[in-house]
């Protein structure tokens, strides 16, 4: 989700049309742009505290050093009015507030305008830095809406939002009345309320027990089905397990070609042999994320060890014996690391 957000927003969407046969003058037409946002069970445990995480992904995250998705915005809608002052930005973000037809949530977090107009690049970070827990959970959905407002009058017309770990709404830590008001939330602001009904597509991943628990409120509250069937087989998605080592290996062709600090052959698993390789499958539960997850482990271990070369002796000695803590382990970066960044 995260390299697909990072795909749309480097040239709001143009890549992906092309991807899909559209062309460029599509991309002209309805240019796009995308936040990501996940929940978890210790911070993000409300639908409002979500899309306050996706703002302040839209203002924080900079991909390879280059601007923030708001920076990107706000020189979109400098050059869309011809005018750079910051009174100029924040009325025209206003007649774009004043544009919108049909039920909101309230008046847009004028401070926040202020803030994504300023010529000062971190000014919407430290804005949005200093709004409490409380607040982020009850307002996060009018952050949202105000977001939504401004890169609307950047000229967007869609933005996907893309929600990671929904399982998490559904852990046994969240009481059942939580989460059935918190799923009702999905219609009352995404699906019924502007500026959200008429810009925003969601995508969110859940595992299949999170579905189950979570069946009886999101019917109850009229939301899209997520069933596995035919019917819904354009807007659903099954991620199955890893099957063999041949997936496993091809999956870490793609991770070690985009980590390779310097051009490698795309079927190239240097320095993986193929015997490393289904060692570290038979060591992932079949799990994708175990298996980078596990890699990036060992090699790491590996360079401390200046190894030119992981065979699957390598990876056993690195990970030692299942329930043991593992040299690797030992020496694991911290859990802030960017996976997406290889």
């Amino acid at each position: 989700m995260q390299h697909l957000t990072r795909r749309i927003n480097s040239n709001f969407g143009r890549a992906v049309y092309e991807e899909v046969g559209l062309d460029a003058s599509d991309a002209e037409e309805v240019p796009i742009c995308s936040l990501f946002t996940s929940f978890d069970t210790v911070h993000v445990r409300s639908l409002g505290a979500a899309l306050f995480a996706a703002v302040e992904y839209a203002v924080k995250f900079r991909a390879e050093g280059g601007p923030t998705l708001a920076g990107q915005l706000r020189t979109r809608l400098a050059e869309r009015i011809g005018d750079s002052d910051v009174k100029a930005l924040t009325k025209a973000v206003a007649d774009s507030h004043r544009a919108v037809r049909g039920r909101t949530l309230g008046p847009p977090d004028d401070k926040l305008i202020v803030a994504l107009c300023d010529e000062e690049p971190h000014a919407a970070a430290d804005y949005l830095t200093k709004i409490s827990p409380i607040s982020r959970s009850r307002n996060g959905a009018v952050h949202m809406a105000t977001f939504l407002v401004f890169a609307a009058a950047a000229g967007i017309k869609h933005v996907l939002l893309c929600c990671d770990q929904l399982e998490d709404l559904a852990s046994t830590t969240t009481a059942k009345a939580k989460r059935d008001l918190e799923v009702a939330r999905f219609r009352d602001v995404i699906v019924e309320t502007l500026p959200m009904a008429d810009m925003v597509t969601l995508i969110a991943t859940m595992h299949p027990r999170a579905s189950l628990a979570m069946k009886n409120a999101w019917v109850l509250a009229d939301l899209p089905s997520f069933d596995l069937t035919p019917g819904n087989r354009f807007s659903t998605v099954e991620l199955p397990p890893l099957h063999d080592a041949a997936q496993a290996a091809q999956l870490l062709k793609r991770y070690l070609a985009a980590a390779a600090t310097e051009s490698r052959q795309r079927d190239d698993l240097h320095p993986f042999t193929a015997d490393a390789v289904a060692r570290l499958f038979e060591r992932s539960a079949r799990k994708p994320r175990d298996v980078l997850r596990t890699a990036h482990n060992v090699l790491v271990a590996a360079s401390g060890q200046n190894l030119s070369s992981i065979t699957g002796s390598d990876v056993e000695s690195i990970l030692g014996l299942p329930g043991q803590q593992s040299a690797a382990a030992q020496n694991e970066i911290p859990g802030t690391l960017d996976w997406s960044r290889g």
